[in-house]
């Protein structure tokens, strides 16, 4: 359960609408689990090599990509989940999720504006009103 002190909790992204805020948490969390530079890019996997210590970085970084896709998974709607099953790193479906809501931002507020634009015209208003600064 969340509560008003619990500012870490990360929802679970539907859409455009929550898409901002989701992107913020989920990487705030991601940070936390130190798997966010495999979400990135920044941390690439390493090559398949002879180990020279005790771990296989190989290992490693396949494990930090697997906690790191599962989280995203954890906080993304049943319906994306769905549309991005098939996606296997971290990366991948990060990615497709900036791409599929980032542009859904942009649109959205190039509608909004059009709706505000149409709703100063039915007023008699011309357009160029909501686009002038404040008034002084």
């Amino acid at each position: 359960m969340t509560t008003a002190h619990d500012t870490s909790a990360c929802p679970v992204l539907t859409g455009p609408n929550n898409f901002q805020i989701w992107k913020l948490r989920i990487i705030s969390k991601l940070r936390r689990e130190k798997v966010l530079r495999v979400v990135t890019g920044e941390e690439l996997k390493p090559s398949p090599g002879k180990p020279t210590s005790s771990e296989d970085p190989e290992i490693t970084w396949i494990l930090k990509d697997e906690k790191a896709h599962g989280i995203i998974q954890n906080h993304i709607s049943d319906a994306l989940l769905m549309r991005t099953g098939d996606l296997t790193s971290s990366k991948e479906l990060f990615d497709k999720l900036v791409s599929l809501h980032q542009m859904s931002n942009i649109a959205s507020a190039f509608y909004s504006f059009q709706q505000l634009t149409k709703l100063s015209c039915a007023l008699g208003e011309e357009p160029k009103l909501l686009i002038r600064g404040p008034q002084r």
